[in-house]
């Protein structure tokens, strides 16, 4: 399986908010992740803060990952959804997604702000899409 990452010099730079313009996946499997939420193994929100229900939906998607036997690092696609977007938000998720990535190159990916999500006390929603190793 190979993942190519493009970052063109003729656009806008993403990656210091932590995404590519575009991922090239070859030789694979696609594996897509529902949406996440920031919510613990117990299905109980784990606070009202936008930051920490990224980290948890993170860290769900990085278990899910795991179960198939991928990483962050398989990603090539990741959109995020956020209640009630605020442009200081956007900073928030783009911080967030360089957690994720840690140390490689990020997915592409999309930020957009919704009116409401599954439930009130839910912030925010992130969908993934991987390639592994078929």
């Amino acid at each position: 399986m190979n993942l190519t990452h493009i970052n063109t010099d003729n656009l806008a730079p993403y990656l210091p908010d932590g995404l590519s313009h575009a991922v090239v996946a070859e030789g694979g499997k696609t594996v897509y992740l529902s949406g996440q939420l920031g919510w613990d193994e117990g299905g109980n929100i784990v606070s009202p803060d936008l930051v920490d229900q990224l980290a948890q939906a993170h860290i769900n998607i990085k278990k899910i990952l795991t179960e198939v036997g991928a990483t962050a690092a398989d990603i090539v696609r990741l959109n995020t959804y956020v209640v009630n977007y605020r442009p200081e938000d956007g900073a928030v998720v783009a911080e967030a997604n360089l957690k994720l990535f840690d140390g490689v190159m990020p997915a592409s990916a999309t930020l957009l702000g919704v009116q409401a999500l599954y439930a009130p006390d839910i912030r925010c929603e992130v969908e993934a899409t991987a390639v592994v190793k078929g």
